[in-house]
């Protein structure tokens, strides 16, 4: 009989009432006091996490939720999505675990979670790792027509008139997230190896799924572009130590990723990770280990 890695990840599932949603996360280990918490990406949830799991559970206490709009977490209307009402989930469900302080890593959509977290909530972090993406604001302004048809038209796209994209995708949404997985060569049999593909396309079939992803780049472009630039015109910046891990074929291919992020973090760190496309926890892990767990380190003083 075979079996199922993800089973035999030593974390167990919770749900809590935290910012009028109900959040489910999963958490394990110890850490002596060194807690992490993993936000995932689009099109995903916990799970994606689980490649890198068993190494940070000998040593960290970790906490890995899916976010408002995702997973087995609220879906709600996308007043509720933007990232500040976000970051304020983690806040309270850090409060309920009595998590003072502690490390938070995001990548994709999680990632723009964490850095909203890391500007309203400086003061609950030991330190910030964001993992292959651009300042949602900076894929905003600087759309051209070539950018936007070549790289970001999914961003567009998911701001058609409301209820437009969701009649579009609906009985396809597996096409539409095969073709995100399929533009990192080899990623699809990655995820296939241990079941992991059919919980995505599960997940994103399930009801309000796509509502939910949706209204959280709508809520991206209505509320936290605006809020951003207002930010960035006062010099406001990132205080906590920040990370922040790319691939090589990921989505800061070929952009000045330190530039971008300088403007952005007081105090920055970087890697790109070679030969990864955009999903480096699952294509890469022990790269990605390679260069997370010495800053991790670092941020709790070791």
């Amino acid at each position: 009989m075979s079996v199922d890695p993800i089973a035999e990840i030593p974390v167990k599932h919770e749900y809590a009432e935290v910012n009028g949603i109900r959040m489910h996360y999963v958490h394990g280990g110890s850490g002596n006091g060194r807690p992490l918490v993993l936000v995932h990406g689009l099109f995903e949830t916990w799970r994606m996490w689980r490649k890198v799991l068993p190494r940070l559970l000998e040593s960290y206490y970790v906490v890995a939720p899916d976010v408002r709009g995702y997973g087995e977490t609220g879906k709600p209307g996308v007043e509720h999505m933007d990232k500040r009402t976000q970051a304020q989930d983690l806040r309270e469900l850090a409060d309920r675990l009595g998590l003072d302080e502690f490390v938070l890593i995001g990548h994709d959509r999680g990632a723009r979670v964490c850095r909203r977290f890391a500007l309203d909530h400086a003061e609950r972090l030991r330190g910030l790792v964001l993992m292959d993406i651009l300042p949602t604001e900076y894929i905003y302004t600087g759309l051209t027509a070539r950018t936007a048809a070549s790289h970001h038209w999914d961003q567009l796209f998911h701001l058609a008139k409301r209820g437009l994209a969701e009649t579009l995708l609906r009985g396809h949404e597996e096409e539409y997230v095969r073709y995100f997985y399929e533009r990192t060569p080899g990623f699809s049999d990655v995820l296939r190896s241990d079941g992991t593909y059919d919980h995505y396309v599960e997940t994103i079939k399930s009801p309000g799924a796509v509502s939910g992803f949706l209204n959280d780049y709508r809520a991206a472009f209505d509320v936290d572009v605006p809020r951003y630039l207002e930010e960035l015109r006062a010099g406001t910046k990132i205080e906590v130590p920040t990370q922040i891990l790319w691939g090589e074929l990921g989505n800061l291919h070929g952009q000045p990723a330190m530039d971008i992020w300088a403007a952005r973090c007081e105090q920055l760190v970087g890697a790109e990770i070679t030969g990864s496309g955009h999903y480096l926890p699952e294509e890469r892990p022990a790269e990605v280990l390679a260069e997370l767990e010495p800053f991790v380190d670092r941020c709790f003083g070791d």
